[in-house]
């Protein structure tokens, strides 16, 4: 069907259209590009849930593949994730005050902007990929 070759040079010409049409986009819109917030971001030391080691022998520490910030400016997350998870529910409870929030994303490698009330409390995050694994983490807003 292809003559030899043809669906490399396809594919080659395809990336440079996009990288293009990126460059262009970042070029007309520079308004797109999310600010610098003011001050320090918390970090949010997520850690793997839900699994029994067995406590037998040694085991190497886990990748953990998602990475979390709160900013205070935009009352939001940053969630960056190493590669792409797919579908994974976002669960978020103020301990404090009892008030839980479930999303639902496409984990997609890179980073994604997850708003939140950004009342004052302790904060459990839990993130649930579809294939039952569980990672969690907590952080507090003052």
């Amino acid at each position: 069907m292809f003559a030899s070759g043809q669906p490399e040079n396809l594919k080659k010409k395809m990336n440079k259209i996009r990288f293009s049409l990126i460059a262009l986009i970042v070029a007309l819109f520079p308004c797109l590009a999310i600010p610098a917030p003011d001050g320090d971001p918390t970090e949010i030391l997520i850690i793997e849930g839900g699994k029994d080691t067995g406590g037998s022998g040694y085991h190497a520490p886990a990748l953990i593949p998602i990475t979390a910030a709160y900013y205070a400016a935009f009352s939001s997350l940053i969630l960056d994730f190493r590669y792409d998870l797919g579908s994974v529910t976002v669960s978020l409870e103020n301990q404090t005050t009892g008030s839980t929030s479930l999303s639902v994303i496409n984990a997609l490698q890179g980073s994604q902007l997850l708003p939140i009330a950004g009342d004052a409390g302790i904060y459990e995050i839990t993130f649930t990929l579809s294939d039952g694994h569980e990672y969690i983490g907590s952080f507090e807003i003052e």
